[in-house]
């Protein structure tokens, strides 16, 4: 439950150009509300409030995450070597087909555990395991009982059916487009409001919007939008897969294009798209550890932003890399970095790119991506109570010169004490409250023995021609 608590003698990051950084200063929460920020602060009733001593340490707004499939996490690890085609291969076509409704719930809940641990209080959730109704129930509970703010997006992609899946073959032969009629029943029954304040939203995920001809596409997003989805998003103009569609330039020219549209990697995205974007007020999100190892291309968050997009980052899977924003944030900037000094005709003589810039796309540029920016993703009088207090107390945070250098390129998930989401303490003293982990790790354990003994009856060499195939047609070269 949230309630008063009085932060007091903390470094605050508030990334409100109003306030900027303030030392010694105490932050007042109100049930879900910030409602005072400043040095010295005496709330009237004090003895109401819990009183958290923040001396040494930071409190800065939520990470957000605006590009996560959140039910991959029984998969840890299992890509980190891996190319895109191998992910879709392995985790999309074999691993997918073998969640049960019970795993696609586990998948969520302990991801989102995840996140919260890592300071993360929001994600976007392109949740394609949807498997059967059963398991869109499932993934939504997840979130909630996880209690991670979250736009949950609804995904068509079709897991393939074998013998020995999770999935019902009949179902997706004879009514291939159920998942239509599914996300009206998710949306209608589990999201009736969807106001900008719900903790969890309802969003939309084309199957891959890419892969499908534009009709298609077109037809899916407008299909979302008849649903009032928060957010809709998709996979584009990925790199060495980019087939040429140009999806955003065709979204242009027939005025599909508005503030609901969320792309992620975009890569490949040429000028005049980039200008489409900045125009109609469509958000990137930018995966650094996916885009880098898969070939996705460079990310394009910085490119974005100089073109008057609105840029953030995702952490996209965990069965790829950790979902800590530190080090997405790290590797976008030293990506940059590079790519930008080498540019140079000779060495460089001062920095291309500061800390301050994708600390800010973390935060109140994720904010802005997912249509919350007077919501979530600052510390600002007014706002949800979104924040994390870091302590600078372990032998890599002690002493800190530069605050937000030291959240971008020293802190991890081990330094963060405390995590607030809609005011509510979700994480202190450096545990997640009210979660029984060692009992949740166990049937997270199992789930993941389960699904990898259900992937043992996948046709392999069958399906691993299918993906070739489409692997080939993504790239242009069927």
């Amino acid at each position: 439950m949230s309630g008063k608590y009085h932060i007091k003698n903390a470094t605050v990051l508030s990334i409100d150009p109003s306030l900027g950084t303030i030392q010694n200063c105490d932050v007042l929460i109100d049930d879900h509300i910030i409602t005072d920020v400043g040095p010295n602060l005496t709330p009237t009733a004090s003895e109401q409030y819990t009183v958290i001593d923040a001396t040494n340490a930071i409190v800065s707004p939520g990470f957000v995450d605006t590009h996560r499939h959140t039910w991959q996490t029984q998969l840890r690890t299992i890509c980190s070597d891996h190319v895109l085609g191998e992910y879709f291969l392995h985790i999309r076509s074999i691993y997918g087909s073998c969640y049960s409704d019970r795993d696609a719930y586990l998948g969520n809940y302990c991801g989102a555990l995840e996140s919260i641990d890592n300071g993360i209080t929001f994600l976007i959730d392109h949740s394609h395991i949807m498997n059967s109704p059963d398991h869109a129930n499932a993934a939504v509970q997840g979130l909630r009982d996880a209690k991670i703010r979250a736009v949950f997006c609804y995904g068509l992609y079709a897991n393939p059916a074998w013998p020995g899946s999770c999935m019902d073959p009949d179902r997706e032969t004879k009514t291939p487009e159920w998942r239509f009629e599914d996300a009206k029943r998710v949306r209608e029954t589990l999201f009736k409001l969807n106001q900008p304040t719900d903790l969890v939203r309802f969003g939309f995920a084309p199957a891959e919007i890419e892969r499908v001809g534009i009709d298609d596409a077109v037809k899916e997003v407008e299909y979302g939008r008849s649903l009032g989805s928060a957010i809709i998003t998709g996979h584009v103009s990925m790199g060495k897969y980019d087939r040429g569609l140009h999806l955003v330039r065709h979204f242009e020219e027939r005025s599909l294009l508005a503030p609901d549209l969320l792309f992620s990697h975009c890569a490949s995205l040429h000028d005049d798209e980039l200008e489409a974007v900045c125009k109609r007020g469509v958000s990137l999100s930018s995966t650094p550890d996916t885009e880098l190892q898969m070939g996705m291309g460079h990310p394009v968050a910085f490119k974005a932003k100089g073109k008057g997009c609105t840029a953030s980052i995702g952490v996209d899977v965990v069965s790829n890399n950790p979902a800590d924003m530190f080090q997405q944030m790290r590797l976008l900037l030293q990506a940059q970095r590079h790519l930008e000094h080498y540019a140079q005709a000779g060495p460089p003589w001062s920095i291309s790119r500061g800390c301050a810039e994708v600390l800010e796309m973390a935060t109140m540029g994720g904010a802005k991506a997912v249509g919350l920016k007077d919501v979530i993703g600052s510390i600002t009088p007014g706002k949800r109570a979104d924040l994390i207090i870091t302590r600078c107390d372990s032998t890599r945070m002690t002493p800190v010169h530069d605050p937000v250098a030291a959240l971008v390129l020293y802190a991890n998930a081990s330094d963060i004490d405390t995590v607030f989401i809609d005011g509510e303490m979700v994480k202190h003293k450096g545990q997640l409250v009210g979660v029984d982990w060692p009992t949740v790790r166990s049937e997270l354990r199992e789930s993941a023995a389960n699904i990898i003994q259900r992937s043992k009856k996948a046709p392999f060499e069958q399906i691993k021609e299918a993906v070739i195939a489409t692997m080939k047609a993504f790239a242009g070269n069927a």
